[in-house]
């Protein structure tokens, strides 16, 4: 019955137990180093979102022209297309 019921914690006890014997010997790292790390990632990650967004909004940008040309270009290959209709009639 205390199986059935604690199961999930058994599994979960079992597998950190497992993933602690798989680096015997070695050395944990500490809180401070891994704070560090973190800030470093955590600063890595605003600079790389600050880029990506910037470069987001260029490229909504360049879309926006894009879509402008192709729109006056569309106009006038339209125009072009009546006037070849309106010489053959």
């Amino acid at each position: 019955k205390f199986y059935e019921e604690h199961t999930a914690d058994l599994l979960l006890h079992k597998a950190a137990k497992a993933a602690f014997d798989e680096i015997e010997g070695k050395n944990l790292p500490t809180v401070k180093a891994l704070q560090t790390e973190y800030s470093v990632l955590l600063s890595e990650k605003k600079k790389t979102y600050a880029k990506y967004h910037s470069i987001k909004k260029e490229m909504k940008n360049i879309l926006t022209a894009k879509a402008n040309v192709d729109r006056l270009l569309g106009e006038d290959i339209s125009e072009k297309e009546k006037e070849k209709h309106k010489e053959q009639r």
